[in-house]
This record gives structure tokens, sequence and C-alpha cells, in this order.
């Protein structure tokens, strides 16, 4: 191995994230840079779980621009470091003196839309040029960064604890349970299942019951077009330790984002045993779902697709427990955080 030492800069600590830093930190020098301790529409509480060498930026701008300086100019050629993100002014900073220097870093991000590469999109691209490699969160952001900067890119998506999530009770209440959990907003295609389920003949309405976990700008119209179906249930946020436990009721996991560059929560339904149903826009979606063997992709925005394959499910509800299992075995091979961590040292082996 080339390096020796780690250090990691990313937003917030996030529960995906800090379970497999956890791990990380188990194998080799880590230390984790954390721009803040939350950021507007997240409640995370998860900096308790954090066992992992870390800091968190304080003050203002000046004062936290010299703290990255002073981490920086201390670290020596046998240190990599990682930025996460392209939205922190600091670690745009950090980037642009990493570069000076001639330091070791490297890239990590979820794809980025072609069609919408914006000046900032643009200036992080050029200072990423000069990194060592790209890291990215999936098949699909590989394909588009190297497309775009033709550099090394490493796959090294989101990994996520896997023990933590038990197999699925399945036909929980006698009925087939529709799981959706996440942000209550249109990208995650909220909207998308909302008509679906609106489009369901009685007779499969009355065969099922819908479960949505999470809040949002939409969650108050979606209650009020919903409200009138007694088997719908909303639970709005649910604490991560609490999930789980939730999961275990769920049958089929609804996740048809318009647009998501990796999408953890599919992850953790799948690892809980679900039968995932999710859009080929979705990162994670086209990274682990093997379409009618473990779950099924659908187009993004188009609810009457989503109902008919709702409606085959219903139909065949005797494959759930199969292809639900067939989903759980895929992920906790694929994407547990003891496969991240041996993901990450293989890669920094190979710089």
């Amino acid at each position: 191995m080339n390096f020796n030492t780690l250090i990691i800069m990313t937003n917030m600590p996030s529960p995906y994230q800090v379970e497999l830093f956890n791990v990380i930190g188990e194998d080799i020098e880590l230390k984790v840079i954390y721009a803040k301790r939350t950021i507007r529409g997240r409640k995370w509480n998860f900096e308790k779980y954090i066992s992992h060498n870390h800091i968190f930026l304080k003050g203002g701008l000046r004062k936290r621009l010299l703290q990255l300086r002073e981490i920086i100019n201390s670290a020596d050629l046998k240190t990599l470091f990682i930025i996460s993100g392209y939205n922190i002014p600091e670690f745009v900073y950090a980037m642009k003196l990493l570069n000076s220097k001639k330091m070791p870093w490297a890239f990590w991000g979820e794809k980025i839309k072609l069609k919408k590469l914006l000046l900032k999109k643009l200036t992080v691209l050029s200072l990423v040029k000069n990194a060592r490699c790209i890291l990215s969160m999936g098949e699909q952001a590989a394909s588009i960064y190297y497309e775009i900067l033709k550099m090394p890119v490493y796959n090294f998506p989101y990994h996520i604890d896997t023990e933590k999530f038990a197999e699925s009770e399945y036909f929980h209440g006698g009925k087939i349970n529709f799981m959706y959990s996440g942000q209550i907003i249109e990208r995650k295609g909220v909207q998308t299942i909302k008509n679906a389920i609106l489009s369901l003949e009685s007779n499969y309405i009355k065969q099922s019951l819908f479960h949505f976990i999470g809040e949002g700008p939409m969650l108050s119209s979606l209650k009020t077009e919903l409200g009138k179906l007694k088997n719908v249930k909303f639970y709005g946020f649910i604490p991560y330790e609490n999930l789980p436990s939730l999961y275990k009721i769920g049958d089929v996991f609804l996740f048809p984002s318009l647009y998501d560059g990796w999408g953890v929560a599919l992850i953790e339904g799948m690892t809980a045993g679900m039968v995932p149903v999710s859009t080929f826009s979705t990162g994670a979606a086209v990274q682990n779902i093997l379409h009618g063997f473990n779950g099924y992709l659908i187009p993004p925005d188009n609810p009457q697709k989503l109902m008919s394959t709702m409606k085959y499910i219903i139909d065949n509800k005797n494959l759930i427990p199969i292809m639900g299992k067939r989903a759980r075995e895929y992920v906790i091979k694929h994407n547990d955080v003891k496969k991240g961590k041996k993901v990450l040292l293989d890669i920094l082996k190979a710089l």
C-alpha cells in the first residue's frame, strides 16, 4: 500500500458514512473531517456512534480554512486525502491547496448530470483533473466521470452495516406491505407512488398496505390525497436505529426516484429482504437490481408502469419471499461495510 494514512473530508456524519468509516479506521490510520454536525432537512443524530478519529470544522470561514491549511501542511506524501462533494467552499479550497502542493488526493462523488454542468461543477471538475483518481458512487457515476475526465475511476459507493437489518416477516397483517422510506420530495418520485396507488383497482388496494416513512414538503398533500384510503400509514421521521424493526413488516420497497446519484434507502430495504422496485435513474438500483430476479427496474416518472408492476407483484405474491431473499443475499454480499473496507484497501494498493 502506497499510503498509510487517510484523511477524508465530508459534509456531515450520516449513518452510512459513519458505519463505513468506523470499520475502515480499524485497519488504517484514519481521520475524518466533517464540515458540519448536521445540515438543513436532516434529522440524523449519528455523532454518538462515531468511533473513528474525527474533527468538526469550527468557526467562521476564515478559521475553517486555516484549520484545513494546517492539516494539509502537516501531512506527508504517505497521506491520501479523499474529498467528498463539491458544494462546500472549504473543500474546494482544500482541492486547490492540495493541487498547488502536489499532494495526493482523490475525489469521491455521486453521478452528475451531463446536461447540467453548471459553472460550479465545471470549476470543481477542472480541479479534479489533478487528483490521483476518482472514487465514484456506483457504476453509472464511474462511466460518467471517465467519459468527462478520462482518468482513473474506481467504483466505491456507500456501504451499510447489513447485520442491523433482519429479514422481513412477510405478509404482515395478512396483506402485501408496500413501503417507501426517504424524503417526501418530488425528486424521490413520491408523486409517482401516489398516482400509482390511486390508479389501482379496489381489489388490489384491499390486498395491500402502504407505508410512508419520512418527512418533506410534499407530506401534507400526500396525506390529503391518500387519506381517504384506510390502508395507508404515515410514520414521519424515524430515527435510523429504529428503522430495522419497522422494515421487518415490509414486503416490497418502492423507490421510484426521478434522479438519485446512489440511494442508500434502497440498499437498506433490500437488506431487510424486501423486493425492490426502482428506476433506471437510481444509481444503487442499476447496480444491485437484477430485473425479474431480485427486483424490478422501471422508467422514472411513470406511474402507469409502477402501477402495473405493483399489480403483477400482487398477482404473483408467492414470488415475494423468493425474490426478497435474493435481494437480501445480493446486497449483503456486495454492499456491507466490511466489503466496502476491502474495496477501499484494494484501491489504495493499486494507487
